[in-house]
């Protein structure tokens, strides 16, 4: 069996952790940007081009990003972000999936390895058995 991986880019999405502070000065301006008519933080997609491994080794890498462009975007409101902290990634059910179903694949090619190498075992007693009783018969 092969043991190249599969390095396709597919979605995830993750929970963040973003412990934030508004400074004593920055304080009003924080409760007008949340009580003012204009629109204050939202919720921005980011786009990163990684492959599923990739994106759970270079997590903090990402966090870090992550943390760059929300300090810019808060900033304006008047606040500031402590930190960043991906709590989960969470692939797309799609992808969920298809890894459970080449798990399960898996699980069924090392089934049938392990009954193929039983019978071959098997095999090798039955012939064993019957070579002695050969070897038995032979010499009276």
């Amino acid at each position: 069996m092969s043991s190249a991986r599969l390095k396709q880019r597919i979605m995830c999405s993750s929970m963040l952790s973003l412990p934030y502070n508004t400074g004593l000065s920055l304080i009003k301006q924080a409760m007008l940007s949340i009580s003012s008519a204009t629109p204050g933080p939202r919720s921005k997609p980011m786009c990163l081009m990684l492959n599923l491994d990739d994106t759970f080794e270079r997590k903090n890498e990402i966090a870090k990003a992550v943390e760059e462009e929300l300090e810019k975007a808060m900033s304006a409101y008047g606040y500031e972000i402590v930190q960043t902290l991906i709590v989960d990634i969470e692939p797309d059910e799609h992808v969920k999936r298809a890894m459970n179903e080449i798990n399960a694949g898996i699980l069924q090619i090392k089934r049938a390895e392990g009954e193929v190498e039983s019978k071959y075992l098997s095999g090798l007693g039955i012939a064993r058995q019957r070579q002695a009783i050969v070897d038995e018969t032979i010499q009276h």
